[in-house]
């Protein structure tokens, strides 16, 4: 697998970029913000808009170095920035005045925290995923006022079924005989933290008030009725296409030139899967067999039995038709 791609902050790519340029215009009088910040902030007169301002460019600043980072890890497949940081800054009531708030006057919000959402396929790197994490905010704290340890939080999720585990926790020893590490599930597996009446709700990191900043293999939805046409060549990455995806079933076409798991890396699903071989030939291995899969051969795969994918033929595009389920329960007697 190539490496991913460098991570740019690139505004003009995002969802609210074109609102955010006519709301500009309307609360400061210019609508020219074309996502150079330095420029925004040296248009901004008030001392306290600016140093918002400043705060908001800043921690999304950090928001992508932390991101980029994270892509070293091969079992990171997508990272989504939330919160205020994923949407334009917003006046709000002058927080720290009541004599200010009676007069209507408003400030730009000042961020205090840096949201991230990661969808993992394993589970098995939480605690390097911990240290990257912590060693971005100390690297960066010194030139970043506002940052510290506690103002980056990472939400983990399942990359297959999309179901959310948890946040990566702060302590640098699981468990660390904390409060919080007694709450039922915290800490299963290590350094995933549980806390108690804690909901995501799903429009939080939904793409109306979230911006994905990294996927590794994109899905996109499959634009035609034929799994043997619109094959390329070759790829810089898997290509993964949904054909189905409902709340008990996905199926996917994947085309792989050449690829292979990175070294070292194994999937670890939550759900299962079945997989057949259409066109080319591919390796699988599992912990304790490997299997060549011809065009016709498939197999199941139940979820949390480890497994990579250790080659992929190079002469012609690999065709596998994947189904993820979860496990049906028990009928009663």
């Amino acid at each position: 697998m190539t490496k991913a791609a460098k991570i740019k902050l690139t505004y003009s790519n995002w969802r609210f970029f074109p609102s955010w340029k006519e709301n500009f215009k309307k609360e400061i009088g210019d609508g020219s913000f074309d996502g150079n910040w330095n420029r925004l902030i040296r248009q901004t007169e008030d001392t306290e808009d600016k140093n918002a301002l400043k705060q908001h460019q800043s921690f999304i600043v950090v928001a992508l170095e932390l991101a980029e980072r994270l892509t070293e890890h091969p079992e990171i497949e997508r990272i989504s920035l939330f919160g205020s940081l994923a949407r334009p800054p917003i006046l709000e009531p002058h927080p720290y005045s009541k004599r200010l708030r009676d007069r209507g006057v408003h400030i730009f919000h000042s961020p205090k925290d840096i949201d991230l959402a990661i969808w993992l396929s394993s589970l098995t790197n939480l605690g390097a995923i911990r240290k990257m994490m912590t060693k971005t905010v100390s690297d960066m704290a010194e030139q970043t006022p506002g940052l510290c340890d506690d103002a980056v939080e990472l939400f983990v999720f399942d990359h297959r079924s999309g179901t959310y585990l948890g946040r990566i926790c702060h302590f640098n020893k699981c468990p660390k005989e904390h409060t919080d590490c007694f709450i039922q599930g915290c800490g299963t597996p290590k350094h995933l933290k549980t806390m108690k009446d804690f909901v995501l709700h799903p429009e939080a990191i939904s793409r109306v008030n979230s911006e994905i900043v990294f996927e590794r293999t994109p899905t996109v939805e499959l634009p035609n009725t034929n799994l043997f046409t619109e094959l390329p060549s070759s790829l810089p990455e898997e290509l993964i296409e949904k054909l189905v995806d409902t709340s008990g079933v996905r199926i996917e076409r994947i085309i792989s030139t050449g690829h292979a798991s990175p070294p070292g890396f194994w999937y670890d699903q939550a759900e299962s899967e079945w997989v057949v071989v259409l066109r080319g030939e591919a390796t699988l291995a599992f912990e304790d067999e490997e299997r060549v899969l011809n065009p016709g051969d498939y197999v199941l795969i139940p979820s949390h039995r480890r497994h990579r994918v250790n080659s992929t033929s190079s002469k012609e595009p690999t065709i596998w038709l994947a189904m993820f389920f979860c496990e049906a329960k028990e009928k009663p007697q």
